[in-house]
């Protein structure tokens, strides 16, 4: 793939997709780019095409939402920086491609294109969807109360994922075929579908703000709780002598770099959210940042209460809408925060030295 066409699309299309709803921000196109790619490997495709038709499938969501296929084509037809790349013809079917990914469409994909992008679309994870039909009910239509929006959510899973549903899988021997039918299972277990409807509107409801000298009495508690979650999983060694320090968390908050998760009003996590440098990130042991050129923000001191659910994803979501470049570190005993890093998508990059000498591992995430 000829790198001018890839920088334009990382600079120019991928970056306009920050203005959309939280189902179709940059990391969806990504998605959707990385997925179509890999399905593509089984066919005789142009993929510098089907590239760009992945990377520019949503961009018509900037015009009306109802109709954004169609507008996603007009955008490609209208872009005349990919005539450096395309002939009218190839320029045709990408923006053909983009039009015909929509799930509801009544008729089949126009060519391979079409349906290779489409499939990759579906990205059938089962918590996901159900995650981004509560994220699009909270865009759309906020004034709905919690039952509005349950019901709401059953309606939308059942007309589109369902036995019967309007989604189809255009590839045979999809990878969605097995989400699909455990996503459908889960449809029809009513109480398992209501839990992770619960976990997703608890988390749409879930308030992070600056934290303020004022809430110290009720951080210190939190941070409390996280040591003992610590010391009952093993980790013996992180946080130790009193760290972090009421002083910590008050640098934290006069310098604007503390924060607070609320559940209901009451505070239930802290972290701190730090733009770089970091000085103890200039030395790195083993391995290598992912990129070490581009500013970026440090997430330290993550701390919440037993029973709060979700904190870190909550704590990702929001950072990574701030800055897509993100680092983080852990103590090695720390296998519970080693698991939520790797999971929510960082890379392990290393190890770091603290300025006392601890060693911790280190971890980087880009999603420019």
């Amino acid at each position: 793939m000829r790198q001018s066409l890839k920088d334009y699309i990382c600079s120019e299309i991928i970056p306009r997709y920050a203005a959309f709803d939280k189902a179709h921000r940059q990391d969806h196109a990504q998605m959707v780019i990385d997925r179509a790619m890999s399905m593509a490997k089984a066919y005789d495709v142009d993929e510098e095409m089907l590239y760009v038709a992945a990377a520019c499938h949503d961009l018509g969501l900037a015009v009306d939402r109802k109709t954004h296929h169609l507008e996603s084509g007009k955008i490609i037809r209208a872009d005349e920086r990919l005539r450096e790349w395309f002939t009218p013809e190839q320029i045709e079917t990408v923006a053909q491609a983009a039009e015909d990914h929509r799930a509801s469409a009544t008729t089949p994909p126009r060519s391979i294109y079409g349906c290779l992008v489409a499939e990759a679309d579906r990205m059938i994870d089962p918590v996901t969807i159900i995650r981004r039909t509560v994220q699009f009910g909270f865009a759309h239509y906020p004034e709905l109360d919690k039952e509005s929006h349950w019901q709401r959510t059953l309606d939308h899973l059942q007309e589109k994922y369902a036995e019967g549903g309007y989604l189809h899988l255009l590839i045979p021997g999809s990878p969605n075929e097995a989400p699909l039918a455990e996503l459908r299972a889960i449809i029809r277990n009513r109480e398992q579908l209501r839990a992770i409807f619960e976990d997703a509107y608890r988390d749409e409801t879930r308030t992070i703000r600056p934290a303020l000298e004022e809430d110290i009495p009720s951080i210190m508690p939190v941070l409390d709780a996280a040591k003992g979650i610590m010391r009952a999983s093993g980790n013996m060694g992180q946080w130790v002598d009193g760290y972090p320090s009421q002083e910590v968390i008050l640098n934290d908050i006069r310098s604007g770099h503390g924060f607070v998760v609320a559940d209901s009003g009451a505070i239930v996590a802290y972290f701190a959210f730090i733009p770089s440098p970091e000085p103890t990130y200039s030395y790195i042991e083993g391995g290598a940042w992912l990129d070490d050129t581009l500013p970026y923000h440090v997430i330290h001191r993550i701390g919440s209460i037993p029973g709060a659910h979700g904190i870190f994803r909550s704590i990702m979501d929001w950072c990574s809408g701030r800055d897509g470049n993100l680092r983080i570190d852990t103590h090695r005993d720390n296998v519970i925060m080693q698991h939520c890093i790797l999971c929510y998508g960082f890379r392990y990059c290393g190890i770091i030295y603290l300025a006392n000498g601890d060693e911790r591992l280190a971890y980087q995430k880009i999603s420019l």
